[in-house]
């Protein structure tokens, strides 16, 4: 059986979660960003690629299958996901590719990838929700891989039971 993949571009997601990092702070906003992943990764049962730009490829583990990798100083983090996800063959549509950065999203959707934009992600981790008219959640996903809640089921029924 496949697990479900989710690579993240770290510094990307990092300045979505933590809007204004200083630089001092830098290694315990990652270390707070990899514990709300683990949280994240133990209610999903999923396996994590969490890339930061680097100075020299490191790869090293925060705990269950969060793999936290650091790019040669050569090659971003960018360029690291694009690559991996070309490398995939048929397990991409197992990949969920989390950035904002345009060109990983183009080709994360190129090669066959789902996307979800790191301000989504973000907004996950946070158990934050988007709320429309009457003050609803609103959901961007076009599929949901969850049950319905009583207040979907009901508005589910409303609508097809002319209520």
């Amino acid at each position: 059986m496949n697990i479900p993949e989710i690579v993240i571009d770290g510094y990307n997601l990092l300045h979505k979660l933590f809007p204004s990092p200083e630089g001092s702070r830098l290694e315990s906003l990652r270390q707070r960003m990899e514990a709300l992943l683990l949280e994240y990764q133990r209610k999903r049962k999923c396996h994590m690629n969490i890339v930061y730009d680097g100075g020299g490829l490191r790869e090293s583990s925060a705990g269950g299958t969060l793999s936290v990798i650091y790019t040669a100083s050569s090659k971003s983090a960018d360029t690291w996901i694009i690559d991996y996800v070309k490398s995939l063959n048929t397990n991409r549509k197992m990949v969920t590719i989390v950035s904002s950065d345009h060109e990983v999203c183009l080709y994360g959707k190129a090669y066959g990838a789902k996307i979800l934009s790191s301000e989504e992600f973000a907004a996950v981790l946070e158990n934050r929700k988007k709320t429309g008219a009457g003050g609803r959640p609103v959901t961007d996903r076009k599929y949901g891989t969850g049950f319905l809640d009583s207040g979907e089921v009901a508005a589910w029924k409303r609508l097809f039971e002319g209520d």
